[in-house]
């Protein structure tokens, strides 16, 4: 079963983001730590089957201050949402902005049957 989970720790400088964000994603089952929130003090954790408690436990372990602020199950729906149709711009995956461009090859073959040092 994916999740989404979201924590509220004491996160103040790069050092705690960082701190935090290696403890988070060390645990079983998680697929993706972002931050969020007006002062980046939210950690937002999707994955499956995580175990939030123990998760806020070691935050809090690690960081002084963290707080269980949401649980949610993401269903397959969402994540069908999410993602993108290809547009028939690219011809040969049908992106937008891709970088396959044609190219065109030229090859020079000089005339043969004279000296090619002078």
């Amino acid at each position: 079963m994916k999740q989404k989970i979201t924590i509220e720790a004491n996160i103040w400088c790069d050092k705690c983001r960082s701190k935090a964000m290696k403890i988070a994603a060390v645990e079983d089952g998680v697929k993706s730590v972002a931050f969020k929130g007006a002062r980046r003090d939210q950690i937002e954790i999707i994955g499956d089957d995580v175990d939030a408690t123990g998760l806020t436990g070691l935050l809090r372990k690690k960081l002084g201050y963290a707080d269980l602020v949401s649980l949610e199950e993401i269903t397959e729906t969402k994540v069908g949402k999410e993602e993108k149709k290809p547009s028939p711009d690219c011809p040969i995956r049908g992106r937008r902005g891709c970088h396959h461009h044609e190219m065109e090859l030229h090859i020079y073959d000089p005339p043969s049957g004279g000296c090619t040092i002078m």
